[in-house]
């Protein structure tokens, strides 16, 4: 589980920083883009800008054009100029002099009152009127009357240069000009609009999402600022000591678009890059369970080869898992063939040392009975008196001797003639309580205390298959070795033995019979489940052996373990499936029939 979480997280790392890469990648291409596109913006604001100020500016000249010709102030302003021009011809004491004084007066006043009406019907914020002949200043605005009847150079410069914009110290104008001539005389109008925040409030109205700066005015900081020269500025005589320049104007433009756009193109991205991560965990985690889950199978059944209760795995596809599957399964094979071939030479090994302990044991007899023979033989020879009296004796010493054979072939009879398995559907829980229920009287040590001195702990365990009364033997004869080490000198049970049954694994149930005994001498650990080797006292040494071949026989395997705390825990492990169908060579392991008489010694 665990490495299918760090394969999980693994590939969802790679797919979490291929994502950022790509994304960070997209995105700087992205935002580059869309600044370009803003940039282009910009500079058609900008251009939209200028276009607008040269309408404004091109519907002023028009209006003042046709002022200039039809506007009856424009002609009382050329009847002022020409009169000028006669009286300045006249001799002061020519007669006519004071009537042309008279007239120009008259024009002049009603030219410098008829200004201001030129200049609100032309919509301009100055307007002046100066006699082109000497610069003398015929209209002004309200705020410059004084210089009405003056002759102005600055405002004959201003009337006759080509430029469109004016500085008057802080303040920037666009100029108008137009001029009216007649009979030799002429007169200048020069009108202004003011740059102010008026005018750039108009211009605003025409091009959307863009601000123009007036002088001393900040930008905000999500503006960005473009520079526009309207044209080379014209200085007045308010402006006569500073250098000329161009009329520069700042266009602020809202980055709201492009910062807008961009936070939609980061959204899109981080959606982007959170899909792209889930699916590279979903994908990962499907790959990882795809690869882990036979591995797990494999770990899982690799568990069990100890136990002996490993099957062969499913082998899916043609890659390395498939091949690791296919080797394993061939090594469940082999080692299943090895395991038993080992078995048959362990019981071909074992029957060879029954026979070689049958010998030995039948040789002890053979001995006494031979020299009893002898004896009689030889008495009956010589007709020795003694005879009769040895007779009995004799006899009675061959009688023992032979029941004490046939005692030790019934014992070995018993144990080669161990039917095969018959399998059928067990309840192992069942079992152990049946065997516990056989052994609660000898383990009483008084009335009522046979639940302390054995214990039955048993788990659902479902079934399995199985020879019922073999079972049986071998706990029974679990259970007896154990009450019979936790014994005591008067035959009294004192110590304690548990009997456990539970599931070990979905193909497998364990049975655990423990004692707090003094446990197995360690002489006789690696003979414990030989024929015939036994420490106790009147013991055949087959019990165990019995009950490892019953364990084998059902495809299970028993073991024996020292306890922590002292004592002895036998631990019996079937398999859920039963016994197997034994082998050729296995059949053809000599076993003795129950009519047969032993083999010779």
């Amino acid at each position: 589980m665990q490495l299918r979480i760090r394969l999980t997280v693994a590939l969802a790392a790679i797919g979490l920083i291929t994502s950022l890469a790509v994304a960070v990648a997209v995105r700087g291409a992205l935002v580059a883009e869309e600044r370009t596109r803003f940039d282009g913006r910009v500079n058609n604001a900008v251009g939209d800008v200028r276009h607008a100020i040269e309408r404004h500016a091109a519907a002023d000249q028009g209006a003042l054009d046709r002022a200039c010709a039809n506007d009856p102030i424009i002609d009382r302003a050329l009847v002022a100029a020409r009169a000028r021009a006669d009286a300045d011809r006249l001799a002061d004491n020519d007669p006519d002099l004071p009537r042309v004084e008279l007239l120009a007066s008259q024009a002049r006043a009603a030219v410098a009152a008829g200004g201001n009406v030129v200049a609100s019907s032309l919509g301009t914020d100055e307007l002046f009127i100066v006699d082109a002949r000497d610069g003398f200043v015929l209209a002004a605005p309200k705020g410059q009357r004084a210089a009405i009847g003056l002759r102005s150079a600055g405002q004959l410069k201003l009337a006759t240069d080509r430029g469109h914009a004016v500085l008057r110290g802080d303040a920037a104008a666009l100029v108008f000009r137009c001029a009216r001539e007649e009979r030799g005389e002429a007169v200048l109008v020069t009108a202004l609009r003011r740059l102010d925040r008026a005018f750039f409030d108009r211009i605003a109205e025409e091009v959307r999402g863009v601000r123009v700066l007036t002088e001393g005015e900040v930008a905000r900081p999500d503006e960005t600022v473009r520079s526009l020269v309207v044209a080379p500025a014209a200085l007045d005589e308010a402006a006569k000591d500073a250098k000329e320049r161009p009329l520069e104007l700042k266009v602020a433009v809202s980055e709201a678009a492009v910062t807008s756009a961009i936070s939609r193109i980061d959204q899109v991205i981080v959606l982007a890059t959170l899909v792209a991560i889930l699916f590279g965990a979903a994908v990962g985690f499907e790959f990882a369970r795809r690869m882990i889950s036979p591995l797990g199978a494999l770990a899982n059944e690799a568990r069990k080869v100890a136990e002996g209760t490993a099957v062969p795995v499913e082998v899916r596809g043609r890659d390395e898992l498939a091949s690791l599957a296919v080797a394993f399964n061939s090594m469940l094979e082999d080692l299943e063939a090895t395991r038993r071939r080992l078995h048959a030479a362990e019981r071909v090994a074992a029957w060879r040392e029954a026979a070689r302990r049958i010998a030995h044991e039948i040789k002890n007899p053979l001995a006494p009975i031979r020299a009893s023979i002898e004896t009689l033989r030889r008495l009956r020879a010589r007709d020795d008196p003694a005879f009769d009296g040895y007779f009995d004796e004799a006899t009675t010493t061959v009688l023992q001797e032979v029941r004490r054979v046939a005692s030790i072939v019934d014992e070995f009879s018993r144990y080669a003639r161990i039917a095969p398995p018959r399998p059928v559907d067990v309840d192992p829980v069942e079992v152990c309580k049946h065997v516990v229920g056989l052994f609660a009287a000898e383990a009483a040590g008084k009335a009522g205390d046979a639940g302390q001195r054995l214990a039955l702990s048993a788990s659902p365990c479902g079934t399995l298959r199985g020879d019922r009364e073999q079972l049986v033997q071998v706990l029974v004869n679990l259970v007896k070795n154990a009450l019979e080490a936790t014994r005591a000198k008067d035959g009294k049970p004192t110590g304690h033995v548990r009997v456990e049954v539970e599931p070990a694994g979905p193909e497998a149930v364990r049975f655990v019979v423990r004692d707090d005994g003094p446990g197995v001498d360690p002489t006789m650990i690696g003979r414990l489940f030989e024929p015939y080797a036994t420490t106790k006292q009147g013991g055949t040494g087959l019990g165990l052996a019995i009950a490892q071949r019953i364990a084998v026989e059902h495809g299970g395997a028993i073991a024996y373990a020292r306890a922590p705390q002292g004592g002895a825990v036998f631990r019996l492990i079937l398999p859920r499936s039963g016994p197997q169908q034994p082998l050729p060579f296995e059949k053809m392991t000599p076993r003795p029939q129950p009519s047969e008489a032993p083999p010779p010694v």
